[in-house]
């Protein structure tokens, strides 16, 4: 999701931070005496990964247009990160829930994991050479 509209990816960060607030309100009050403790737990690293990403696309995009710099990497790993770490733990803790048998998301996590740390070290990368 590279645009050429600087506020693109602000607006995705600002979206992403609706769905944290729907998905800890589902969480809160849908899901407490559905899931155990363990699968409650995923859920809300899952969340807590959620936001911080959601406000870091939010805030490195304000930064990226003040220094009128390139964002595309750190923004494609921080969406990665989001899609395999975040919401891979939101699915493989509600797997049961939602019938969804596979492990695959819970081996997936430590890619978007990664994927998060890269896209910090573009965001870094760009520091200063404004």
């Amino acid at each position: 999701m590279n645009s050429r509209n600087p506020y693109t990816h602000m607006r995705a960060g600002a979206i992403l931070c609706t769905v944290y607030v729907i998905l800890g309100a589902f969480g809160a009050h849908g899901l407490e005496s559905k899931l155990t403790v363990a699968q409650l737990a995923t859920y809300h690293t899952g969340l807590r990964y959620l936001i911080v990403h959601a406000i870091a696309l939010i805030l490195t995009n304000h930064t990226y247009n003040q220094w009128k710099t390139e964002k595309k990497y750190s923004n494609l790993f921080f969406y990665l990160g989001i899609l395999l770490f975040s919401f891979g733990l939101i699915v493989h803790a509600t797997k049961e829930l939602t019938g969804i048998g596979l492990d695959v998301f819970a081996h997936l996590a430590p890619i978007g994991g990664l994927s998060f740390i890269i896209g910090w070290f573009f965001y870094m990368s760009k520091i200063g050479k404004q």
